[in-house]
């Protein structure tokens, strides 16, 4: 059983410092990204959606994830997300489907629609523009919902203090029984 215990143990320390190693790149790469600009990691990116321009493809709140790739090979019907050139949303990402693409003057430009909308956007996207070709919907999107809830710091802050409290009692309790048996003991 010591045996079994100090081999979790060092499981679970080798996880612990992997997980810091990451949280650590992670941490650095986003702030070493460029305000205003979409962090990646490891050539992707995490984004949430905040309109239903593109229902019931990717539902409004939805995270996506998003892979940086070079403009030559996005195709018509990708949906990309790209910093809007729009003036009402411009430099903010952006997420809809390529319905055209043209090429002239050594520059691509694309031609984008949310699916929910039907109306082409006025707003051509060119290749520094874009962030990436959406890849997948994660279905968290309600799980952000909850962070987002201060009720989910009131659990995420007391649950762990009571667990750390009962176990702390505990090995208070042990010592107390071990000094109580060595006292008998010596007496």
């Amino acid at each position: 059983m010591k045996e079994f215990k100090r081999i979790l143990n060092k499981v679970l320390s080798v996880i612990l410092a992997l997980t810091l190693v990451f949280a650590g790149y992670v941490l650095v790469t986003v702030l070493r990204t460029e305000k205003g600009k979409v962090p990646a990691i490891f050539g992707y990116s995490f984004l949430q959606v905040a309109t239903g321009s593109m229902e019931p493809t990717i539902p409004t709140g939805s995270i996506i994830v998003v892979k940086h790739v070079d403009a030559q090979t996005v195709q018509t019907g990708d949906v990309i997300c790209f910093y809007s050139s729009d003036p009402a949303i411009e430099g903010v990402p952006n997420t809809h489907r390529v319905v055209d693409i043209t090429k002239g003057d050594g520059q691509i430009a694309f031609t984008t629609m949310g699916d929910a909308i039907g109306v082409k956007d006025p707003y051509p996207v060119f290749a520094d523009q874009l962030v990436g070709v959406y890849q997948r919907s994660l279905s968290i999107g309600k799980f952000v919902d909850v962070l987002h809830s201060r009720y989910f710091f009131f659990f995420a802050l007391l649950i762990p203090l009571c667990i750390v409290i009962f176990v702390e009692l505990l090995r208070v309790k042990k010592i107390a029984e071990k000094k109580e048996e060595s006292d008998a003991k010596d007496s």
